[in-house]
């Protein structure tokens, strides 16, 4: 093969591979006016906490997406707490001027607002406290998240695999 079309080829997928990286955080192609996507850009590089004050109570965005708007230091944050179904089942009944800690992934969009994808959210006007994320990032709602969404299951440990008495031993297959 000739040395420019290795090196075309190797430019095209290195352009191909970094293109998914970008989409899955920046949300390229989404239509919506943040330019993040909000269901999958959730970045273990960019996770905070942060305190204030509920200034909207949950609603749903284009995609489903359960979301309130936080005010902290003057700085308003919205805050993207999952799919409506998911919020709706396990959330915290958060209200106007509910003081919260928010832990999550925190982002600027090109639409200048600033985002957090949580991870967790405390209404420490109420002591109440719902875990949508593990520490990896990976949401509740995916099914082998959290625990079902609150932070009582999160530490459960995992029931151990039993093995059947036939395979153990070291022996030839078992035997």
């Amino acid at each position: 093969m000739q040395p420019i079309k290795i090196i075309i080829y190797f430019l095209t997928a290195l352009m191909m591979s970094s293109s998914v990286a970008a989409h899955a955080f920046w949300g390229i192609g989404e239509d919506n006016k943040s330019g993040l996507n909000l269901e999958t850009g959730y970045d273990t590089n960019t996770v905070t906490t942060v305190n204030g004050h509920v200034v909207s109570v949950p609603t749903d965005d284009d995609h489903g997406n359960a979301r309130l708007e936080l005010e902290s230091g003057g700085i308003r944050i919205v805050v993207v707490l999952g799919p409506q179904s998911f919020w709706a089942d396990n959330g915290i009944d958060l209200r106007i001027g509910d003081n919260v800690t928010v832990r999550g992934s925190k982002a600027q969009g090109k639409d200048g607002v600033v985002y957090m994808m949580v991870q967790k959210i405390t209404d420490t006007t109420r002591n109440t406290e719902v875990s949508l994320r593990n520490e990896a990032g990976r949401p509740a709602w995916s099914g082998g998240g959290t625990g079902g969404g609150t932070t009582m299951n999160a530490n459960r440990p995992a029931p151990m695999r039993q093995q059947s008495p036939g395979r153990m031993g070291g022996g030839r297959m078992g035997r």
